[in-house]
């Protein structure tokens, strides 16, 4: 009688588990079907962090697409590498020794070339990620770990212009606010000059 009870058990144990794979597919399904948009072969990625199986496995994920991956697992080195060898987007880690991914972000942004490169920072440290959440940081980006593939593509597809080159979400904002404010004084020019007029009257 307790072997019958067992048996019936698991029969309806695996059936629940085949029953609710089957209600998954169509999720996944629908997620491969959903068309994402990459960046173009090619991109220049760098990725710095201190550990050796996330800068493995990011560059693996990078070089299924064709990015090329530029990988460093010390933050000074990293650093240098964002200045010097241009790259098209940085995933840099907010916990390492020595130099955190704050400081590295802050020294990248000081860089006359290395600003323009968008940056995502990614951790697992629930404190740097409550830093990140209250601190001004100028990032582009943040993924939590452990990074999936859908997290990657959809926080770099959200910086993809039209060519598909990663651009800095600031950059696009500063564009808006050049031509709005080139507008604003040209506006101003305008009525000081029509005011210079009405003052001297007709000639």
């Amino acid at each position: 009688m307790q072997l019958m009870q067992r048996w019936n058990t698991l029969v309806g144990s695996m059936h629940r588990v085949r029953s609710n794979r089957g209600n998954q597919l169509p999720v996944v399904q629908e997620r491969r079907m959903n068309r994402h948009l990459n960046a173009r072969k090619g991109t220049r990625v760098l990725i710095i962090d201190d550990s050796e199986r996330s800068l493995s496995e990011l560059g693996k994920v990078f070089a299924a697409l064709d990015y090329v991956t530029l990988k460093s697992s010390e933050p000074q080195r990293g650093l240098s590498k964002a200045c010097f060898e241009n790259p098209d987007l940085v995933i840099l880690d907010i916990g390492m020794p020595g130099m955190n991914g704050f400081e590295v972000l802050r020294r990248i942004r000081r860089d006359p070339l290395a600003r323009r490169v968008p940056v995502i920072l990614i951790s697992g440290n629930p404190k740097a990620i409550e830093m990140y959440h209250q601190l001004r940081v100028d990032a582009d980006g943040f993924i939590e770990k452990p990074i999936s593939r859908y997290a990657i593509f959809s926080t770099i597809e959200k910086l993809l212009d039209q060519d598909g080159i990663p651009r800095r979400l600031i950059n696009k904002r500063s564009r808006f606010d050049f031509s709005f404010l080139k507008r604003i004084s040209g506006s101003l020019a305008s009525r000081k000059s029509e005011q210079l007029h009405t003052l001297r009257g007709p000639e």
